[in-house]
């Protein structure tokens, strides 16, 4: 093979072979174990990733868990709450204080956005 025709070969099929590569990486890279990531998965009620072990992860996930149980529980008993009894009324008011005090913790922790001045704290469905 020429000399001239080996460098043609090497040009065109270098890049595929990076591209290849790089592809090949990103698919096989292990998940980020980032605190806002498990707190938000926790929230969602999706497990944790196998390979996040970390504390600081596991508490994240726990902490955004907890919070995501209590607000599904809150919006259930809010759509029927015309036919609440009194403990189950009971139960949404202690929900109505308890979710926005482990917002705020989340806050603390920069696991959450800051509330805006516009919304009061506790006032959203997310």
């Amino acid at each position: 093979m020429p000399e001239c025709n080996q460098n043609t070969f090497m040009i065109r099929w270098f890049p595929l072979m990076a591209a290849t590569a790089l592809l090949i990486s990103a698919c096989t890279t292990e998940p980020e174990c980032v605190a806002e990531q498990g707190f938000e998965l926790g929230r969602a009620g999706t497990e944790p990733p196998a390979l996040c072990h970390e504390s600081e992860y596991a508490e994240a996930w726990q902490l955004g868990h907890t919070l995501g149980e209590l607000e599904n529980e809150r919006d259930e008993l809010q759509a029927r709450e015309e036919d609440l009894d009194a403990v189950e009324r009971a139960r949404l008011r202690v929900l109505q204080r308890d979710i926005p005090e482990l917002e705020t913790l989340a806050r603390i922790q920069d696991l959450m956005e800051p509330a805006s001045l516009e919304e009061p704290v506790g006032a959203s469905d997310d």
